[in-house]
């Protein structure tokens, strides 16, 4: 019985430890590859009406008038077919600009640096005609009366085949494979209403010229 009984203590510690071994050798969650085709590409302009920058309780809002849209961007998103383990990057924002912004101390002045950004694609289309995306490689200073600072980072956002819109928002209709997220810099003043390391998010609606059409798989 000892014999018996010491066999299976050692069989059982054996199985244990391949087990913890086989545990610790299991690989992360895979990365997804996807496979995007581009039709109708080449380059486009692009405009939004208002964009939104909002880090807790601040919000930077840039509005559009009669003759300046409140945001413009310009670049080129080739056709052609990429594949790759997402994000995938399909395509380049070239020139962006902000105009009438303000905020709580007043008007708002930036300057965008470090053009141009890579524009991805971070999910499988969906039947909608959507397809989640990452803008990536931002930085802009941000600076008003009695505070500044820079964001860098990207920002998440989705296309609509059927409309040609590209909505910046961190509420996508697919789960995203990759985490987009923007962070505060080299702050001064601002009286501790932004710090160093904040997330903010940054949301608007830009109506894209070309009607190129994306579906990923």
């Amino acid at each position: 019985m000892t014999l018996i009984k010491r066999a299976s203590t050692v069989l059982f510690a054996v199985a244990t430890a391949g087990a913890v071994v086989g545990m610790s050798t299991a690989p992360a969650m895979a990365a997804t590859t996807l496979k995007v085709k581009v039709s109708s590409g080449g380059s486009y302009t692009a405009k939004a009406s208002k964009t939104v920058l909002k880090d807790g309780q601040v919000s930077v809002t840039c509005t559009s008038t009669s003759t300046t849209p409140a945001s413009t961007t310009s670049g080129k998103v080739p056709t052609g077919t990429h594949t790759g383990t997402s994000p995938v990057k399909i395509g380049t924002a070239a020139k962006l600009a902000f105009n009438n912004c303000s905020g709580p101390l007043g008007v708002v002045h930036t300057k965008v640096e470090n053009l141009p950004y890579a524009i991805s694609v971070d999910s499988k289309t969906n039947t909608k005609g959507q397809t989640d995306g990452i803008i990536s490689g931002a930085k802009v200073k941000v600076s008003m009366t009695g505070c500044s600072f820079i964001v860098t980072g990207s920002v998440p956002g989705f296309y609509t085949n059927g409309t040609h819109k590209l909505a910046v928002t961190n509420t996508l209709p697919i789960t995203p494979l990759n985490k987009a997220q923007l962070t505060v810099s080299s702050v001064s003043g601002c009286a501790g209403v932004v710090m160093n390391g904040d997330h903010p998010t940054y949301t608007s609606t830009y109506t894209v010229s070309r009607h190129f059409t994306i579906k990923s798989t």
